[in-house]
């Protein structure tokens, strides 16, 4: 029997679930009947049944890069195990758009994967599901609140909305509504969250310290999404779960990394919730991935274990030259450290291999002597000496965790920004002499490879100059077919993205740090038919650094010129700016609905193929 129970105004809603039906439960005899004799062949006939336990699932983030059939397959294994309803986390849809024929068509499609269900489905919105005011509202027109509860067996369920408005935030009135929600359900046996961001990794204020305060020491657990990578905090005695995906983006490189499909399995107890996280290739517990392993795989793996510095060549030849490797265990474990250059017909490397044993806390270097092959070599046709590595950690309560990572030692030339006349942002480049850099072969190619045929298809060239006031990136892009869609983002059409990072050496080598806009800045542009249709990711926070853009289809593809002002560089630098880091993306698309070819000038920070320094430009 569903009921409903409303409180003064109507201020609150708890839905009760069906309870079990008279005939089951706790009046029927829970022992099995089964003749017992002396000797039998069974451990005990104290059955697992608590009528108090229940189970339940919860499903993750799908988009922020849909993989498709994934959530699909998900529901099928769901209906296999029958939980008794299933929870989600959010961005259930791609979003990101005004257009209500998209808004309409995604949930429409959202919603006949999930009448797969044979159990009841809760909505919980994430910031694909409610990007915009449009968005907002269809919402409460199709689902109605986006913040709410339910207490099913002495159990609050709160339902949250991270996205406030504004976005990051639980608003006061959502605040309001929880604190009431508590106060009329003092002595639930257990309290569980849910919300698309984890709020208590968010800067600034989000109203969630103010939610801690509220739900102070009574027993709770918390589950977010929005990461696409697992991991498990402790905060104020309790756990928090930042879950990975059901479908979304991801590496899918595994526990370690907190990167894998799945469905949380929640058994309800009177002990507090039981946590298992189901994936296509295996169940594991709650501690699959710890705050602590974490925090280490992303030190090692974020270059803090293995770095090497960049060789910059004075000119356009190179020689040889003398480099280290720094090996560094910040761990209170002992750490090795072992490693192959792979052969190099361009360069060669002493000594080839490593096999390093690190104490804690210790740092150790490494001298390398690189020497070209060729004498004379131009430093535009010299190949990065790859290093396959692997770090060995003795964990002191487990199996020794392992991680295989690859780096790079490379040459590269020193990049000039020099300085230049004052600039018009118009995209027109007749004000710029020349355009020098050029990107006809990619450093790093990303989507579908057969969907690009060439420099004739897609390529570009471009020029970095400054004057007192402003830095100037201006990109010249040939593209024989182009294609725009204002509703879609920047890098979902025919578009340029320019990166720039202007903290100092050697922090932006390796890290893209907070973000965008946070420690460096970028531009992602779709130029239309004329400068009134450009799509530009984030406009206004684009506006309130400064930077202007203007964005024009040519004859030959289309042109984008961007100004970033010395003040940012400065901030940034913390000094008057020297140096700073940029890569510059073209994003082709021949057929709107089709395949992308993403063609990187350097390759992507903070992906395998990246290596320090890359596109480090010097102000001359």
């Amino acid at each position: 029997m569903n009921t409903c129970l409303r409180t003064v105004a109507g201020l609150l809603l708890v839905a009760a679930l069906p309870l079990p039906v008279a005939g089951h439960g706790a009046d029927v005899d829970q022992a099995p009947r089964i003749i017992v004799e002396t000797i039998n062949p069974w451990t005990s006939l104290d059955l697992n049944n608590d009528p108090n336990s229940f189970q339940f699932a919860i499903v993750s983030d799908r988009t922020g890069g849909m993989r498709p059939g994934i959530l699909a397959d998900a529901i099928g294994k769901l209906n296999l195990l029958q939980p008794e309803f299933v929870m989600s986390v959010g961005d259930m849809i791609g979003g990101y758009t005004e257009d209500q024929a998209t808004i309409d068509a995604e949930w429409a499609e959202f919603d006949h994967l999930i009448s797969g269900l044979e159990m009841p489905f809760f909505y919980v919105p994430g910031n694909h599901d409610i990007t915009n005011a449009t968005m907002a509202r269809d919402w409460a027109e199709r689902r109605g609140r986006a913040y709410y509860h339910f207490v099913y067996r002495d159990v609050l369920f709160l339902c949250l909305n991270s996205e406030g408005p504004p976005a990051n935030q639980l608003s006061s009135e959502q605040l309001d509504y929880v604190e009431r929600a508590l106060a009329e359900n003092p002595e639930v046996r257990w309290t569980l969250a849910f919300l698309h961001k984890p709020l208590w990794n968010y800067e600034g204020e989000t109203g969630w310290s103010r939610f801690e305060e509220m739900v102070g020491d009574r027993e709770h657990t918390v589950f977010a999404g929005h990461v696409h990578s697992y991991t498990k905090y402790e905060r104020h005695g309790a756990n928090y779960f930042v879950l990975a995906t059901t479908g979304g983006s991801s590496s899918l490189r595994g526990p370690l990394f907190g990167e894998f499909d799945h469905v949380v399995w929640v058994t309800m107890t009177d002990a507090g919730p039981r946590i298992a996280n189901l994936m296509l290739d295996g169940i594991f517990d709650e501690n699959v991935r710890t705050e602590e392993a974490a925090d280490l795989v992303e030190q090692i793996l974020g270059g803090a274990a293995i770095s090497e510095k960049t060789i910059f060549a004075d000119g356009d030849r190179f020689k040889s030259a003398a480099t280290q490797l720094r090996l560094t265990n910040d761990a209170d474990v002992p750490m090795r450290i072992t490693g192959l250059f792979a052969g190099n017909s361009t360069l060669s490397i002493e000594p080839e291999e490593i096999d390093v044993a690190l104490p804690p806390n210790s740092v150790e270097l490494i001298p390398l002597t690189v020497v070209a092959r060729q004498r004379g070599a131009r430093v535009s046709a010299l190949s990065p000496v790859q290093l396959g590595w692997r770090a060995t950690v003795a964990l002191a309560d487990g199996e020794p965790m392992v991680l295989d990572g690859q780096s790079a030692v490379v040459v590269e030339r020193r990049f000039e920004c020099r300085k230049g006349r004052r600039k018009t942002v118009d995209g027109d480049l007749r004000d710029w002499k020349k355009l020098p850099l050029v990107c006809e072969q990619p450093a790093q190619f990303r989507g579908a490879l057969d969907s690009w045929k060439g420099p004739a298809d897609a390529s570009f060239r471009f020029g970095v100059e400054y004057d007192d006031e402003f830095l100037y990136v201006a990109v010249e892009v040939t593209d024989e077919c182009h294609t725009h869609d204002p509703e879609r983002e920047p890098w979902n059409q025919d578009g340029v993205e320019i990166r720039v990072d202007a903290r100092p050496a050697p922090i932006r080598d390796r890290t893209r740090g907070g973000g965008e806009f946070t420690d460096h800045a970028l531009v992602a542009v779709s130029p239309g038919g004329g400068g009134d249709e450009m799509v530009i990711f984030k406009p206004e926070t684009v506006r309130e650094t400064g930077i202007a853009v203007a964005s024009r289809v040519t004859a030959t593809g289309h042109n984008t010129e961007i100004s970033i002002p010395v003040s940012w560089l400065n901030e940034k630098q913390g000094r008057e700016w020297e140096d700073f880091r940029l890569t510059v993306t073209a994003d082709d698309y021949d057929d709107i609905h089709g395949p992308m070819a993403q063609l990187w000038w350097r390759p992507r920070w903070n992906t395998e193929g990246d290596y320090a320094g890359s596109g480090t430009f010097t102000r001359r």
